[in-house]
């Protein structure tokens, strides 16, 4: 299996200020952000205070845990357990796929517990870096592409402004009530993967052990490619 394949289906955030601050003739950066972001749904100064209310939101999340339905463009479906603990920290398990997916904060690692091999990557080279941003913000650290609300759901675009990862990253929150649902994942290599969240409990107490690499490979037997 082609290492990393999954890892887009995570999620993740951050938005970039399409001017820099120091071109005097532009308007302000939350103005700007507020207009990209405008649809007939949202105008500008709705727009602002949906990031703030986002912004808010996950800072606020210490622990997520919860089950998953990933979904690609092949048709390729997996189910699994999602573990997160904030800022940085990830593991997901996949119920049938011999592949387990681990944060530790500075890297990401795929085990294959098949293969008994692990593949790491710095997290700041993959999608996750939007969703485990050690500060989340929507307003800096990628290019904002969309922001859409409906009754039961919004929806928050991004790309990355620096190209280490190509593609588009969405958020997915449910409305009114905010909660984390889930996220998608798309690009011109992969298609469009999808992330979503079901039965999900915050705020319980993890384990640090559940988002150790050097532990998993040693249990595991694995090696490091």
């Amino acid at each position: 299996m082609k290492p990393f394949l999954l890892l887009p289906a995570l999620a993740a955030l951050a938005l970039a200020i399409p001017a820099s601050a120091g071109d005097t003739g532009s308007p302000a950066p939350e103005r700007q952000d507020a207009a990209a972001l405008a649809s007939p749904a949202l105008d500008a100064g709705q727009a602002a205070a949906q990031i703030d209310r986002l912004n808010a939101y996950v800072r606020s999340i210490s622990t997520v845990r919860g089950h998953f339905v990933q979904r690609a463009s092949n048709g390729n479906t997996q189910t699994g357990t999602f573990f997160w603990k904030r800022p940085d920290r990830l593991r997901i398990e996949y119920d049938t796929a011999p592949l387990l997916i681990v944060s530790d904060g500075s890297n990401i690692a795929q085990i294959d517990k098949a293969l008994e091999t692990i593949d790491q990557v710095r997290l700041g080279w993959t999608p996750y870096k939007f969703l485990l941003k050690r500060k989340f913000d929507l307003r800096k650290g990628a290019r904002l592409v969309r922001l859409q609300r409906t009754k039961s759901a919004s929806f928050v675009t991004v790309r990355d402004k620096d190209g280490k990862v190509d593609g588009d990253f969405t958020l997915i929150f449910a409305e009114p009530d905010l909660k984390l649902l889930g996220w998608t994942w798309e690009n011109d290599f992969d298609g469009k993967i999808s992330f979503i969240l079901n039965d999900v409990v915050e705020g319980e107490k993890l384990s640090p052990a559940l988002f150790t690499i050097a532990e998993e490979e040693h249990r595991r037997g694995g090696r490091r490619r």
